[in-house]
């Protein structure tokens, strides 16, 4: 028992003198050879502020107290004035069996493409080669595993098929059938040009372009949707989509209208959105509204409101160095002083960001009589950059 309790004791005491020995090492070696190194690499920053506030765009809610509709286009669709935005069906059939509508639906589709193409034998000798090529995918869908693809794939083979047999065999019954197959549909049109939502919230009429031009901080803070009717969805106007938003007074002091910013969206659209900004608002109690414009990417935007964003107002790139391991040499040439091998060369750089401990900067000019020279007093990634050190200058071997 007392053999075991020396033998602790003594593995503790050198336990405790390998961690002094380490610290006392670490210590000489910062005070007797003071240099720490880090590498240079490729960094990106920007200069950003965070936003929350609601996309707006010019539209006219397409109103229907029908239940029983079938949408015509996707989201983000174009669609031209008079187009079909839906059909509303009122047969008691369809009503007791939306399955039976989409049936219908299909067969209509596939009996007008036959009436057009009765006499056609271009077109037959077309379709048969799409059974083929069809038959081919559903067979490889199959055979892969891939049985969800199967859900599109064999519906579009039995249109197919069908539309062949009419495009052989004649279409003297077709009219008759297609008027059968219309008479319990109403076709709701497009009142104007533009790309179709299927989503109305009710902040059509509450949140327009036209009510940015003099809307104030606080009454996009207290802006509340209207209730909103039984629709199809929504036409939105032209190509252009707005993003109105409140931010700090200072942070708009920054701003300048007409200049052309990067808008990124937190949840949405996967990718930054060039936008201009078009006003600043006077502030009120801290605040200002600001109203950014972009024409581009409108399909993408027909389904987002009230989003958080960060609006980009400035980007840098360049390479990264620790703001004190900057130097001034005795031409008053700003650099850094890199290892090659275990020599010290002084690199003169170009300064294009400062952050709050680091530097984003670009190789300076190099006057040097050969290439490999220049190439030696050249900035570039992955070189060894001396952060900490005592006394450098250009040329000094560090052991």
């Amino acid at each position: 028992m007392k053999s075991t309790s020396v033998s602790t004791k003594i593995i503790t005491i050198l336990l405790l003198l390998a961690v002094i020995g380490y610290f006392a090492v670490q210590g000489y070696n910062y005070f007797v050879s003071p240099e720490t190194t880090t590498l240079v690499y490729r960094y990106h920053s920007e200069r950003s502020i965070a936003l929350r506030g609601y996309v707006v765009r010019d539209e006219q809610v397409v109103d229907c107290n029908e239940t029983l509709i079938e949408l015509k286009h996707a989201e983000g669709e174009r669609v031209g004035q008079g187009d079909t935005i839906a059909s509303v069906y009122r047969s008691a059939d369809a009503l007791n069996a939306t399955q039976q509508l989409e049936t219908l639906c299909a067969q209509k589709e596939q009996l007008e493409y036959a009436k057009s193409a009765s006499s056609d034998a271009a077109t037959a000798l077309r379709l048969d080669t799409d059974i083929r090529e069809q038959i081919i995918s559903v067979r490889a869908a199959y055979e892969s595993g891939a049985y969800s693809s199967l859900d599109t794939l064999i519906p579009q083979l039995k249109t197919t098929v069908l539309k062949r047999e009419y495009a052989y065999n004649g279409s003297d019954d077709l009219t008759a059938k297609l008027d059968e197959l219309s008479g319990g549909t109403t076709r709701i049109t497009a009142p104007v040009s533009g790309t179709y939502s299927a989503v109305a919230d009710g902040y059509e009429s509450v949140l327009t372009p036209e009510v940015l031009e003099t809307m104030t901080p606080s009454q996009l803070s207290s802006a509340a949707p209207q209730s909103v009717s039984t629709t199809v969805g929504k036409l939105i106007q032209g190509s252009a989509w707005y993003f109105a938003a409140n931010v700090n007074e200072k942070d708009a002091a920054s701003l300048k209208e007409n200049s052309r910013l990067t808008l990124r969206m937190a949840s949405g659209v996967d990718f930054d959105l060039p936008v201009t900004l078009t006003r600043i608002s006077a502030a009120e109690n801290g605040k200002c509204l600001i109203v950014l414009k972009s024409t581009r990417y409108l399909s993408y935007m027909t389904l987002l409101r009230e989003q958080n964003a960060e609006l980009i107002i400035s980007a840098y790139h360049g390479l990264r160095v620790p703001k004190n391991a900057l130097r001034v040499d005795e031409n008053g040439v700003s650099g850094v002083y890199c290892l090659v091998g275990r020599v010290a060369y002084f690199k003169p750089v170009s300064i294009v960001y400062q952050g709050s401990d680091y530097c984003l900067v670009e190789p300076g000019t190099i006057e040097a009589a050969t290439e490999s020279q220049k190439s030696l007093y050249t900035l570039r990634p992955n070189d060894e950059v001396i952060v900490s050190a005592g006394e450098l200058y250009n040329g000094k071997v560090v052991d």
